[in-house]
């Protein structure tokens, strides 16, 4: 039994003292970039990123990830200056402001979540192309310099990543229901 602590101790010890060093080359900056061509034109799509109150509809801030989530909305309905809060069990407590919106190329918006201190700078870009239009979503978040922030960062990375993944999906949804839907009704 002397023996294997013998053994173990200094291992885990060297392992211990080598992790916390490397959490020192971890980023201070956490930087997503997806993107996604859809079959619909950029006004189409725009319309559902400069008016908070669809945002729930396509991204994970929606009641289909956090069944108690509330939202509160504010400022102008669409465009710069348009916000919206949520409350929720599982999203906690955040908010969301528009700030610069250029129909149908440009949208950028801040978000922050209750209990962080970091913030989350977003943007959409949208482009024409053959078939549709290609959104471009980056977000990108200062981390404070500290060990515990850049542990954190990694986690956060991770369920930034996933939310932006189910919210390009979900536009992708939406805008082909609406489609279908407005065929039908051209048909009647």
């Amino acid at each position: 039994m002397r023996l294997l602590f013998k053994v173990l101790a200094p291992s885990l010890l060297f392992l211990g003292g080598a992790a916390f060093i490397a959490v020192d080359y971890l980023p201070e900056q956490i930087e997503i970039k997806k993107q996604l061509v859809v079959g619909a034109d950029p006004e189409q799509v725009y319309t559902y990123l400069q008016n908070p109150t669809d945002w729930p509809h396509w991204s994970a801030l929606g009641k289909a990830h956090d069944p108690s989530v509330i939202h509160l909305y504010g400022g102008p309905r669409t465009g710069s200056g348009a916000r919206m809060q949520w409350s929720g069990d599982k999203l906690g407590n955040g908010h969301l402001v528009l700030n610069e919106t250029t129909s149908p190329a440009l949208l950028t918006y801040t978000q922050l979540t209750n209990g962080d201190t970091d913030s989350t700078f977003g943007v959409f870009i949208l482009t024409e192309v053959k078939g549709g239009t290609q959104i471009n979503w980056s977000q990108r978040m200062q981390l404070e310099p500290t060990k515990l922030a850049k542990l954190k960062g990694v986690l956060r990375k991770y369920k930034m990543e996933q939310q932006q993944e189910q919210g390009l999906l979900g536009l992708k949804t939406l805008l082909l229901e609406n489609s279908k839907k407005r065929a039908e009704n051209k048909t009647r």
